[in-house]
């Protein structure tokens, strides 16, 4: 089981979402870009709809500054650059 963490939305810089195949089913994890430099993941999903619900109601809360509850766990984002 991982660890719950819960950030404060002025800390998150950006949201980035990240989509794969897991065993033939298209996969999205939305991550948290902090200002301090680390992503967390805060949620995987296997439903585009699912997925998209949770992404605008992330992008409400940054923008009215409430509290996000992630996995806790940092993602390794090697290689990747977010602008």
């Amino acid at each position: 089981m991982r660890d719950k963490q819960v950030i404060h939305s002025s800390k998150i810089k950006n949201l980035i979402t990240k989509f794969y195949y897991k065993e033939n089913q298209l996969c999205f994890q939305i991550l948290l870009a902090c200002e301090n430099g680390e992503t967390k993941l805060y949620k995987e999903y296997m439903d585009y709809a699912k997925y998209k619900e949770a992404y605008d109601q992330l992008l409400e809360m940054k923008a009215t500054e409430e509290f996000v509850l992630t996995q806790g766990n940092e993602v390794r984002t090697t290689n990747m650059n977010f602008v």
